[in-house]
């Protein structure tokens, strides 16, 4: 996992002139250490298109190869802690993103942007990702004739989880997100999770009506 000091002033992502952004608070898991703090979207901009395309900060186009963080809390497996204004993470080293919602404007991480596309129901299939360090089971979304392979196997480098529980956690504190963004090149293996395999779909047959011969 790369960490670099960032080369970007605060003021050029906090500063004024940057209205069509927004703060997200997140937690960045790596395999070295812990990160929490703020990154940026657009204000109209889901947090998982931000991870996977970046945004634009005073007509200058940021996050391509790193996740830009503001006021970061750096934890290590030795739980020795640094705090630091700004720094940049590589996305390649970056396991996933856990959004904290602060009484933030909820946009959908999960539906299709209304602007560009419409939005289509899709189905939920209950998932479990197998990482280093970390094993996560939540909800990924498909369309309706996808299976898991098809959610997983596409070009986006972060993928999207909802209603997620993360396991081990430190201090054995319990670790849930409404939404996470999940770096596909890290997963180690990924199936339908227990609950739903035990669960199956029950349909039931048609009567069938015999009719008596006379």
């Amino acid at each position: 996992m790369a960490l670099q000091f960032s080369p970007l002033p605060i003021d050029i992502l906090e500063g004024k002139g940057n209205a069509k952004l927004r703060q997200v608070k997140v937690l960045v898991c790596t395999e070295t250490c812990i990160l929490s703090g703020y990154t940026y979207c657009m204000n109209h901009q889901r947090l998982l298109d931000a991870l996977n395309q970046g945004f634009t900060a005073n007509s200058l186009p940021i996050g391509k190869d790193f996740v830009p963080l503001t006021k970061v809390e750096v934890s290590f497996p030795n739980r020795e802690r640094e705090f630091m204004a700004s720094i940049c993470v590589r996305k390649a080293g970056i396991l996933f993103v856990g959004q904290k919602n602060e009484g933030q404007p909820k946009i959908s991480e999960v539906q299709d942007r209304p602007k560009i596309y419409p939005v289509r129901t899709k189905k939920t299939i209950e998932a479990e990702i197998h990482m280093p360090l970390y094993t996560l089971t939540g909800q990924m979304y498909a369309e309706v004739w996808q299976q898991i392979l098809d959610v997983v196997d596409r070009a986006d480098r972060f993928l999207p989880l909802t209603n997620v529980e993360i396991c081990p956690t430190p201090d054995s504190v319990a670790l849930t997100f409404d939404f996470v963004a999940v770096n596909r090149d890290k997963i180690i293996y990924v199936c339908e999770s227990s609950e739903q395999t035990k669960a199956p779909l029950t349909v039931k047959e048609p009567a069938v009506t015999v009719a008596k011969s006379n």
